[in-house]
């Protein structure tokens, strides 16, 4: 969305709000509010968190110094890209305002023009923020605007999951399945995920079906529901069928690639229960072929992650689980997306 008070553009954000820790400042969230409202409680939360949020912008010229105030509700941190160009190291902020004075890096200035800089113009900034809090923006000064269309990807692939999706173990948010495979086949990302909370629910459902602003969708449906969640196996099919065919039947141009669960610990450990895992998996599996729609299509979890890809929980992939889904997820809608 274009920022309604500052020349810049919020990417992957739905709204702005007040924020309740410090005056003057704008929380970023990734779903409105009427939304969240009809979400289980931890979802409400999780989507008024910027996961994959940036602010973006291009300065006039590459002399130009663009100070950009943001605060957040405890400490955290943020990168700030030039184009795909990843900074040294992160920025922290945390709940007292903190303002970053940014200018085109030197040597992206004297880049030649021939050199291949990616599916960004490397004059586009973007402050990228992190899953772990609520972040604010709270003032935009110095001569920018918002990157036109030409100068950012132009298809866009959300991706609606658990913290898997959000990229809870992986050791910086750009190191993500989403980001992979974003760098992978040119997209820009729109993460979805809900840590702990992808309940596969009507209004989530309708939200995603309801959007105008992706090319494709994954759906990675759900280890919330079978690890944390308590839901049985039949209630999985009853809302991830919805869930499927909603977003599916509002979309019939657009792929929507469900995601079996990955491996986890109910396959791996002597107290697991892989029946319980093998029943969502085929549930899924069921739901995408009883749809019998071209859009359609299913990847099975398990053969984009093996065990070696996880971290000590038997959960969460780390960073080489993350690169693993990316490459096999890039290459499987890389066959699906025209």
């Amino acid at each position: 969305m274009e920022s309604a008070e500052y020349p810049v553009s919020l990417h992957n954000v739905a709204e702005t709000v007040p924020a309740e820790w410090a005056d003057g400042g704008e929380r970023l969230c990734r779903v409105p509010a009427s939304v969240g409202e009809e979400l289980n409680e931890m979802a409400r939360t999780r989507v008024r968190h910027p996961t994959g949020s940036e602010v973006r912008f291009v300065p006039a010229d590459d002399e130009t110094t663009i100070e950009v105030t943001l605060s957040a509700a405890e400490e955290t941190q943020v990168r700030v890209f030039w184009g795909v160009f990843q900074p040294w190291e992160p920025t922290a902020i945390g709940p007292e305002p903190e303002t970053l004075s940014l200018s085109v890096p030197e040597r992206l200035a004297d880049l030649a023009a021939t050199g291949e800089t990616g599916r960004f113009d490397p004059r586009v900034c973007r402050i990228r923020f992190e899953r772990r809090t609520a972040a604010a923006l709270h003032g935009v000064s110095g001569d920018c605007r918002p990157p036109r269309d030409d100068e950012r990807p132009g298809k866009r692939h959300l991706a609606y999951g658990t913290s898997i999706t959000e990229g809870a173990a992986a050791s910086a948010l750009h190191t993500d399945y989403v980001s992979h495979v974003a760098r992978e086949n040119g997209y820009d990302a729109l993460n979805l995920g809900c840590s702990g909370s992808a309940y596969c629910e009507a209004a989530m459902a309708d939200h995603v079906a309801g959007r105008d602003d992706w090319d494709v969708a994954t759906l990675a449906l759900s280890v919330n529901m079978a690890n944390t969640g308590g839901f049985e196996p039949e209630t999985f099919r009853e809302r991830a069928d919805y869930f499927v065919n909603t977003v599916a039947d509002a979309n019939p141009e657009k792929p929507v690639v469900c995601i079996t669960l990955f491996p986890y610990h109910d396959d791996l450990t002597a107290s697991g229960d892989a029946e319980h895992a093998a029943a969502y998996r085929a549930a899924l599996r069921e739901i995408v072929a009883d749809a019998d729609r071209e859009n359609c299509h299913v990847v099975e979890g398990p053969e984009l992650l093996d065990l070696t890809g996880l971290g000590a929980d038997l959960l969460h992939p780390g960073d080489a689980g993350m690169a693993a889904i990316g490459d096999g997820l890039a290459e499987r809608l890389d066959a699906v997306v025209e």
